[in-house]
C-alpha cells in the first residue's frame, strides 16, 4: 500500500474514532471495555495522548512525555479535544514521503511505517470503544482489511505481553476490524 493511501486510511480511522466519541454518553464514560485496563474514560484518554504521540512524531519530537492516558482534559471536552488534534494530525502528515524518517513511540522507522502502526491503534482502539458503548463497530472504507495485511509486521513479537495481548483466537465469520482488534489481543 502507498503512502497516499495510508494517509486516507488514517485520516479516515481518526475520523471514525471521532465520531464515536461524540456520540458516546457522559454516563457511558466508566464502562468497562474489550481493553481491560481501560474504563471508555480511560480508552479516550489514551486515544487522546495517541493523537498527541501522532502530532510529535510528525514533528520530529520526542513524544516519551505524553501520558500513555491522558487525564487533564474535561470529560465533556474529551471528544472535542481529540477531534482538534485530528486536525492537526492532517496538516502534519500531508507532506511525508514514503521513506522519510520519522521516530514514532516504538522506534524510529519510515513516516509509511509510522501511519500503518497509527492506523492499526486507532482502528484497534475505536473497536475497543464501539463495543463497550453499543455503537457500530465495523471502521469504514475497509480500512481493517489494509490494514492486516501489514498488522502482524507492525506488532513486533517483543511488544507482546507489554503493550499488545496474545492474539485471540478468530470466530467464524468476525469482521475485518474484530480481526484486528484480536490480533492485537483485544477481546
Amino acid at each position: 500500500m502507498d503512502l497516499e493511501t495510508q494517509r486516507k486510511d488514517y485520516f479516515r480511522a481518526l475520523e471514525w474514532v471521532g465520531s464515536l466519541m461524540s456520540t458516546t454518553a457522559q454516563n457511558q464514560l466508566d464502562l468497562p471495555t474489550p481493553c481491560a485496563d481501560y474504563s471508555v474514560r480511560d480508552l479516550i484518554g489514551h486515544l487522546v495522548g495517541t493523537a498527541h504521540r501522532s502530532t510529535g512524531t510528525a514533528q520530529h519530537l520526542s513524544t516519551r512525555h505524553i501520558p500513555h492516558v491522558v487525564t487533564d482534559v474535561a470529560d465533556e471536552e474529551l471528544a472535542a479535544t481529540f477531534i482538534s488534534i485530528t486536525h492537526d494530525i492532517q496538516k502534519l502528515w500531508r507532506p511525508f514521503t514514503s521513506d522519510e524518517r520519522v521516530t514514532a513511540p516504538w522506534g524510529p522507522c519510515t513516516a509509511l511505517e509510522a501511519l500503518r502502526g497509527f492506523t492499526v491503534e486507532t482502528i484497534t482502539h475505536g473497536w475497543d470503544l464501539a463495543v463497550a458503548t453499543g455503537q457500530p463497530h465495523e471502521a469504514p472504507n475497509q480500512i481493517a482489511d489494509h490494514c492486516l495485511l501489514f498488522a502482524s509486521a507492525v506488532i513486533p513479537d517483543r511488544l507482546r505481553g507489554v503493550m499488545y495481548g496474545k492474539p485471540v483466537t478468530d470466530g467464524n465469520g468476525d469482521s475485518p476490524t474484530t480481526r484486528l482488534a484480536h490480533l492485537l489481543g483485544h477481546r
